[in-house]
């Protein structure tokens, strides 16, 4: 098994790969010595690099694609090369890219979206008591991406509420690709809080991980893997369900679950299942028209 290491920076990511590789050369753990790393340079902000990257694949057989990219954009940051909001270019819209191109060439890929658990917040505040939501009026839109955000927002500067726009999207783009991919699989990870590098509060002396604040980033990575190596069949037994019914989420306690199911994804606030499918439906079609458009 060998794993491509896609990353921005070619000297993080040489010594990244060459850290992972020397612990396998070492490993007594039976793993093969066959198996490796391979660094490859990706600029999710880039569209020519992502075809780039999808290139440099060529004659290799991907089983699995982690979309892991996440960064905590600064608001107004001025639209892109695209006109796009530069968050949501680099967290969904390159996802969304590199999914299609490798679809291409093995529709039976399990792609795993690392979404994040404020997510939540694009339904929480608006399924609050009336007087809290006058009180504290949300900033993001109910659902977060809907229909006035994929007209009107994709097209501007990021706003205060961009993080967690793409990271929902993130999971809506996940939910949806079974349902267009009938061969596919499909997971989105909700991680909860994890202490990453992520936000500069996470950093320092004392951290919020070592107040147990937050899981470390050793416990917070296996739901993802359990996202990458669970079969297709054990991670939706429990759920009575097909996978041509969507993509499933994977909880912080590395169970699977279906996706807009907690509380707060109200039908009486109008973000119950079948509303939030309806626009992971409408994000699809218009995430691929901007690809097309911007993608050459």
């Amino acid at each position: 098994m060998n794993v491509v290491l896609g990353c921005r920076s070619k000297s993080k990511c040489d010594a990244a790969a060459k850290i992972i590789n020397d612990e396998i050369a070492s490993s007594r753990a039976g793993i093969s010595k066959r198996a490796r790393v391979i660094p490859l340079i990706i600029d999710l902000a880039d569209f020519g690099s992502v075809n780039s990257f999808v290139s440099q694949l060529q004659g290799m057989d991907i089983d699995v694609l982690l979309n892991n990219a996440g960064f905590v954009p600064n608001p107004n940051m001025p639209v892109n090369q695209y006109g796009l909001d530069p968050s949501f270019t680099s967290m969904h819209l390159s996802h969304f890219l590199l999914t299609e191109e490798l679809l291409k060439r093995k529709p039976s890929m399990r792609v795993v979206n690392t979404s994040s658990g404020t997510h939540h917040f694009c339904a929480m505040p608006f399924a609050a008591p009336e007087f809290i939501r006058r009180t504290f009026p949300p900033k993001q839109n109910p659902g977060c991406v809907d229909e006035d955000f994929m007209r009107n927002n994709i097209t501007t500067e990021t706003d205060s509420a961009a993080y967690i726009q793409a990271k929902i999207a993130n999971l809506m783009h996940a939910v949806e690709i079974p349902r267009r991919h009938p061969q596919s699989t499909s997971v989105a990870i909700d991680l909860g809080w994890v202490g990453t590098h992520i936000q500069p509060f996470m950093e320092g002396i004392l951290t919020p991980t070592d107040l147990g604040w937050m899981r470390s980033a050793s416990v917070g990575v296996l739901p993802v893997l359990q996202a990458i190596l669970l079969s297709d069949k054990e991670l939706v037994e429990d759920l009575d369900r097909q996978w041509t019914d969507g993509g499933v989420v994977m909880n912080v306690f590395g169970r699977s679950e279906e996706p807009f199911s907690r509380p707060w994804w109200s039908e009486s606030v109008n973000l119950g299942k079948s509303r939030m499918l309806e626009l992971s439906f409408m994000l699809w079609d218009v995430s691929e028209a901007l690809i097309q458009k911007h993608s050459k």
